[in-house]
């Protein structure tokens, strides 16, 4: 079996660890400084083509991380880097408050977190899914989201403690070997 790896800076060391303790090959497919969207579109291309015998990981960013097109480039935008290449873009952190809303970004991130996790049980593909170091904020208007969300299959998105970042490497192992997932 394979495991391939999705998500961030923080995925490829841990992701890579655990396909040797699992005895798997590991294909590393985690980018740096990327963002939930990319995350997101980069599962579903992978999956278009109906992989067998692997087991996905997917390690959700922060959700202070959006993707934008801006003058033929495609990059990630933060609130906490305010030296872009371009004013314009520069110009858009008076906006931060209204862009990283925490109840907008986390109903994204949950909705895409359910189609993931719909998407790759309709294939029969094993996967887990964590959060490398933030959480989903748990909140009227995004709890439906959340609630959908399997709790094997994605280790407690809504608790910051539980992120990656704050683990011990293996961590993950014992979530996915207590969840019966392999």
């Amino acid at each position: 079996m394979k495991l391939v790896s999705f998500g961030d800076e923080y995925t490829k060391d841990v992701a890579n660890n655990l396909a040797n303790s699992l005895g798997f090959e590991f294909c590393d497919l985690s980018k740096q400084d990327t963002c939930n969207q990319q995350i997101f579109r980069d599962v579903i291309e992978f999956t278009v083509d109906d992989p067998k015998n692997v087991f996905v990981l997917i390690g959700w960013t922060h959700s202070k991380r959006l993707e934008i097109h801006w003058k033929d480039k495609t990059f990630t935008y933060r609130p906490d880097v305010n030296e872009y290449i371009d004013n314009g873009i520069n110009s858009l952190h008076r906006y931060d408050d209204i862009l990283f809303n925490d109840i907008l970004l986390t109903q994204h991130w949950a909705s895409e977190a359910f189609t993931l996790q719909q998407v790759l049980a309709s294939k029969n593909t094993k996967y887990y899914m964590y959060n490398t170091q933030d959480c989903m904020y748990y909140h009227e208007k995004t709890k439906q989201y959340i609630d959908g969300l399997c709790r094997v299959h994605y280790h407690n998105p809504v608790n910051l403690q539980s992120s990656i970042k704050y683990q011990k490497e293996d961590f993950l192992l014992g979530k996915i070997h207590a969840g019966g997932i392999l």
